[in-house]
C-alpha cells in the first residue's frame, strides 16, 4: 500500500483512504505487461506442413531492427493463415498445405473407392487425393490375395512394419507410367 501511496504521490495524485477505484485503476496501470520486442537478427522461418507430414522452409528472414514486438509479429502471420511459435532468437512460422511435398506429388497408390479399385495420389496411407475409380474393376473381380492387400492398405497405419513395406513394394509407385504398366497387367491379378 506504501509503494501505491507513494506512486500516487509522486505523479501528483491524491489518495483517500476509501478511494478503491483509484487503487484498482493504479493497480491495472501497473499490472499492464509491455509486449516484448523481438531481438535484431532474430530468424523467421516460413514453413509449409504438407498433408504427408514433410515440413519445407519456404523462406528464411532476420528482423532488421529492434522495433518489433513479437505479438504484432504473431498478428501478421496468423491473419496470413500460419501458426506462430516464437523461442528465443527464432520465429517458426508453420502453414498447413493441402497437398503433398515436392517429393511425395508424384507417387501414386492403389487402394480401394466404394467396392471399386482406386488411384489415389501421394505415399500408401494417405487417400485424400482420388485421382481415378477404375469403374471396369470391382474390388470383388480381383483375386482374395490382392483384396486383402488392399484392404490392409485402407488401414495402413494399423499394419505392422513389415506389412507396411511389403504394401509399398506392391501398391505404391514413383510415377504415372509406374502405376499404368501395373493397371495394363490387371487382368493377371482378376478371377
Amino acid at each position: 500500500m506504501a509503494l501505491i501511496l507513494t506512486g500516487a504521490v509522486m505523479m501528483g495524485g491524491q489518495v483517500f483512504a476509501n478511494d478503491t477505484r483509484l487503487h484498482m485503476d493504479f493497480l491495472r496501470v501497473i499490472a499492464q505487461q509491455v509486449a516484448p520486442s523481438l531481438a535484431q537478427n532474430t530468424v523467421i522461418k516460413e514453413q509449409n506442413v504438407y498433408i504427408c507430414g514433410d515440413i519445407e522452409e519456404m523462406a528464411r528472414k532476420s528482423i532488421d531492427n529492434d522495433n518489433v514486438k513479437a505479438s504484432d509479429l504473431k498478428a501478421k502471420y496468423t491473419d496470413l493463415g500460419y501458426t506462430v511459435d516464437i523461442k528465443k532468437g527464432e520465429v517458426i512460422a508453420r502453414r498447413k498445405v493441402d497437398d503433398f511435398c515436392s517429393y511425395h506429388r508424384s507417387l501414386r497408390h492403389l487402394g480401394i473407392y466404394k467396392e471399386k479399385l482406386a488411384v489415389f495420389q501421394g505415399p500408401i496411407g494417405y487417400d485424400q487425393k482420388l485421382l481415378k475409380v477404375e469403374d471396369a474393376i470391382p474390388i470383388q473381380s480381383l483375386s482374395a490375395e490382392f483384396q486383402v492387400k488392399l484392404q490392409q492398405a485402407s488401414n495402413f497405419s494399423q499394419m505392422t512394419p513389415e506389412t507396411q513395406a511389403q504394401l509399398r513394394s506392391e501398391l505404391e509407385f514413383a510415377n504415372e507410367d509406374a502405376l499404368n504398366a501395373i493397371l495394363e497387367n490387371l487382368d493377371e491379378m482378376q478371377y
